[in-house]
């Protein structure tokens, strides 16, 4: 069986990876010069000085620790570790470099792939299946009406910023509240002579450490869903008891959402701090330019900058070079319903997504290819074109994606991860410990307790889980020891609609419970 992976950035190496261990014949299409995807700094995908959010702790794929030293890696840095994990699994000789695929078609009962080369030839291979992991995050969103050429303001995305030096002594606007503009505007606070940052909304931002821990230590998968459970302002006093001074000057920022999701978090250094410090000024929602290059606020305000940076996060990916798909058409965002052997490794066009890439790539893949070799199945035509109908229709409206707690469901789902009703002490350990890629295997896990799960209902969370098997399944654990006759009972007191599906639901948005697997 052969198949051919699109784009050697952390989600095509992970598939070439997986495809090749379960026996595919593999080729991999890279249209840029060397790997990494948006981690490759020559592919202009991130802007210089990004580090990552995710610590070295939670970041890595499950079979390759990282070599770096670093808590949280910068860009240079993950992709040094993305060659080291192709050089580690000899998959470089899959890949085909300044190769861009440039039509995809089903013809006589396969895929037909089509790649140009830099030089301008183009060849044409047959697959059986095609996994597209060409990244979602390269088409920055710009506003429908930009200045005219002649408006004295330099407008600018996230990806083209280079750096604070070249906005010395200007007045610099930054537009967007989310990780993308609060590290910017940080950056650029003490450098130009006025940072305003435009924020439509208030978002909770957390530092890399908390209380000397690392952000993504605090829960474990468990714990995760259970802090849901936490009335927010109870959340907001442990951050307080965690990060005292930096709490204090949160509120006094005016910026702290007071009524919020907690598992809605951004994660940056220096903002608050910036702006408590005078060095960033939070202004109203950006609204338009006018025709002079000024820039009009929601409020019905107007101001004359210098430089004005977008970070109004992406378009959706252009897959046109995919002849007949509609992204509408993507079973669980991943398949595409018509013919599955056709799978697009990117996450859900829908989302906003928080935690860390490789883990979930690894996930998204792992599930792929057990498909596409009979491992694991779908559902039937007919169920996957209904559930596109169901959820499909509206990917304007954008929800929240734990990236970690994907990662559990994924993993049940391609039988990477213990099924609970045949070992749940495995399932347990995986789910109770913090989350550890290196856990998200077979035979592999090993608990690690989170840092803050003792103040959480992970015993409620237990219960409920083991209420959602069958009746059967819990007395055959019972009787097999696996659990014991206090998990019995909680399991019994669950009431009804309070079970809790191995694949650990989560809200999606900060306003209403959305199932995690849409399903």
């Amino acid at each position: 069986m052969r198949a051919v992976v699109i784009g050697a950035g952390p989600a095509g190496l992970t598939c070439v990876r997986q495809a090749r261990a379960a026996g595919l014949d593999v080729r991999c299409h890279e249209k840029r010069a060397d790997l990494g995807g948006i981690w490759n700094p020559a592919a202009g995908g991130a802007y210089p000085g990004v580090r990552m959010q995710s610590s070295r702790m939670s970041m890595p794929f499950s079979d390759h620790p990282p070599g770096f030293a670093a808590a949280f890696p910068t860009q240079q840095e993950v992709q040094e570790y993305l060659r080291s994990y192709a050089t580690r699994f000899g998959l470089l000789d899959a890949v085909t470099f300044g190769s861009e695929v440039v039509r995809v078609a089903k013809a006589g009962g396969s895929w037909q792939v089509t790649t140009r080369t830099t030089d301008g030839r183009e060849e044409t291979e047959a697959a059986d299946a095609v996994l597209v992991a060409n990244g979602e995050l390269w088409q920055p969103r710009r506003p429908a009406q930009l200045p005219p050429p002649e408006a004295p303001v330099r407008v600018l995305t996230s990806p083209e910023y280079l750096g604070p030096a070249a906005f010395a002594g200007q007045r610099v606007l930054v537009v967007g509240g989310g990780v993308s503009g609060a590290d910017i505007a940080a950056d650029l606070g003490p450098a130009a002579v006025r940072v305003d940052w435009s924020v439509r909304r208030r978002q909770l931002f957390l530092p890399r450490l908390t209380g000397g821990a690392y952000n993504d230590a605090l829960f474990s998968y468990a714990g995760r869903v259970a802090v849901e459970d936490v009335p927010y302002p109870v959340y907001l006093d442990w951050l307080a008891e965690l990060l005292p001074e930096y709490m204090a000057m949160y509120r006094s920022t005016g910026l702290l959402p007071e009524a919020g999701f907690h598992g809605a978090v951004h994660v940056n250094d220096r903002i608050v701090a910036r702006v408590h410090a005078g060095d960033v000024h939070p202004v109203p929602a950006f609204s338009r330019f006018a025709e002079d290059g000024s820039v009009e606020f929601a409020d019905g305000s107007r101001r004359t900058y210098d430089a004005v940076v977008l970070c109004l996060g992406y378009e959706m990916p252009d897959y046109g070079f995919l002849e007949g798909l509609r992204r509408e058409d993507l079973y669980e965002h991943h398949f595409w319903r018509h013919d599955p052997s056709l799978a697009v490794v990117n996450t859900p066009v829908d989302t906003e997504a928080f935690g860390t890439a490789c883990p979930y790539f690894e996930a998204v893949a792992g599930w792929v290819v057990a498909v596409a070799t009979g491992k694991a199945t779908l559902p039937g035509a007919a169920e996957r074109a209904d559930w596109c109908e169901r959820h499909m229709g509206a990917l304007h409206d954008r929800r929240y994606l734990d990236c970690w707690l994907e990662t559990v469901r994924l993993g049940l789902l391609s039988g990477s991860v213990p099924d609970p009703a045949v070992d749940f002490a495995a399932y347990w350990t995986v789910v109770s410990s913090q989350v550890a890629p290196g856990n998200l295997g077979p035979g592999r896990a090993t608990p690690i307790p989170a840092v803050l799960d003792d103040r959480l209902d992970l015993a409620g969370v237990r219960h409920r889980i083991l209420a959602a098997l069958p009746p059967h399944t819990r007395e055959r654990l019972l009787a097999e020891a696996v659990i014991g006759p206090e998990d019995l009972a909680g399991a019994a007191r669950v009431p009804a609609g309070r079970e809790l599906a191995p694949w650990l639901p989560y809200r999606q948005r900060e306003h209403g419970l959305v199932e995690g697997a849409r399903a």
